[in-house]
């Protein structure tokens, strides 16, 4: 379970989704945009997949968390997300 993907943030933009991602690499964690292909071909279907979805792995799902609470300070609190694949 530990190389499973958990969603740790959503976004409805592409930029935001990148800006994310740049945050949890910059801290040495592994992220990944499964919808970010989809998305820059066809911006439209954003809201139809829920947003985009940022992933790390499981077992760095705290940290990702504490990175982005640092970075973001609009950030919600708790997600409904975790554990979506």
């Amino acid at each position: 379970m530990e190389g499973e993907w958990v969603q740790v943030h959503n976004c409805n933009w592409l930029h935001e989704a990148q800006f994310v991602v740049s945050v949890l690499e910059g801290e040495g964690i592994e992220a990944f945009l499964p919808d970010a292909y989809t998305v820059g071909a066809r911006p439209d279907l954003t809201a139809a997949l829920g947003g985009i979805r940022v992933l790390v792995r499981a077992s760095d799902l705290e940290r990702a968390r504490e990175a982005l609470a640092a970075a973001i300070t609009d950030l919600p609190e708790d997600s409904d997300a975790e554990g979506a694949q």
